[in-house]
């Protein structure tokens, strides 16, 4: 079964929306790239933060009376989307989090008939620590390191940076230097009511910043590991590097020194609650996991399906 057919729902007027796909009604349920496939879009569904975050043009915002969308955690403006049909209801949850973040609200349950539930982590090897003993083993990291030199961590610009961001301010009583995309980012969280203090390395002040040992956070794609070596020549003292992931939960790597198992979405003992208290007659499930969390999901009782 694959996921194209079961994101593809008849809203009983004789058109379709499209979850996380492209279609004349699209539905975005968060702005990572891996769910909004293109710039523009004719008839749109999602949040508004969505809709800024991920920076689409859209024709028109489509509100309908069998449609219905719900906070999903994960990162600001992240929604699952309700729709009634036959008489019953289908739930997509794209990425969600049960547990709160620093910058968002846990996931609501949807209780549904039909449910489509993303399983990045529907496997039992990944069960999280709670975000808050993780922001205070981060803390310590943190403090006893940049006492002796710089600090910069690793992390997706959306999302995680801005987590990672307030975590600093609030735990850690720093203000971190960020590249220029990952503020960009993160002046659109201010705009939308979250309250985080960081600089723009493309500011004047960072340069005053630079001059003593800093917290820095790039995206995760520009980290490579001669980074360290060409960053604490130019700094003329050791660098350290940080990483915030789920799989840091299972895959250890020697390029980091400080690796934590932090995620923005649910883990295999969040995904089995939200399924539990939604109740589901039938369950798709997609992700890294399908097959895995869907025969756990069996053994449970339900009627699971795996799609790709």
């Amino acid at each position: 079964m694959l996921f194209r057919d079961v994101a593809r729902v008849e809203l009983g007027d004789g058109r379709t929306i499209c979850l996380d796909t492209n279609g004349d009604i699209t539905y975005i349920s968060h702005a990572h790239s891996d769910h909004v496939f293109g710039k523009k879009k004719k008839d749109i569904v999602a949040s508004d933060a969505t809709i800024h975050l991920a920076g689409v043009s859209y024709d028109s915002k489509l509100v309908h009376d069998h449609i219905r969308l719900y906070n999903a955690g994960h990162m600001l403006g992240a929604t699952q989307i309700e729709i009634m049909k036959d008489g019953g209801n289908f739930a997509y949850t794209g990425d969600i989090s049960i547990e709160d973040g620093f910058t968002f609200k846990g996931a609501e349950v949807v209780e549904a008939d039909e449910l489509l539930i993303e399983a990045t982590y529907g496997s039992q090897e990944y069960q999280f620590p709670k975000k808050a003993d993780i922001a205070e083993v981060l803390r310590r990291e943190v403090k006893s390191r940049v006492a002796y030199g710089n600090v910069i961590f690793a992390v997706y610009s959306t999302g995680k940076a801005q987590e990672l961001i307030k975590i600093l301010n609030d735990y850690c009583d720093i203000t971190p230097v960020v590249g220029s995309d990952i503020a960009r980012v993160s002046d659109i969280y201010v705009e939308h009511g979250q309250k985080l203090s960081y600089v723009s390395s493309d500011r004047e002040d960072a340069s005053e910043m630079f001059k003593d040992n800093f917290v820095g956070i790039i995206p995760k794609s520009r980290f490579r590991p001669e980074l360290r070596f060409r960053l604490a020549q130019h700094y003329r003292k050791p660098c350290y590097f940080g990483s915030l992931s789920g799989w840091n939960a299972k895959f250890s790597s020697d390029y980091y020194d400080i690796a934590l198992p932090m995620s923005d979405h649910a883990d295999f003992n969040g995904l089995l609650e939200y399924v539990d208290y939604s109740n589901p007659k039938r369950v798709y499930v997609f992700g890294a996991f399908a097959e895995n969390f869907s025969n756990v999901l069996k053994l449970r009782g339900y009627e699971s399906y795996a799609v790709k």
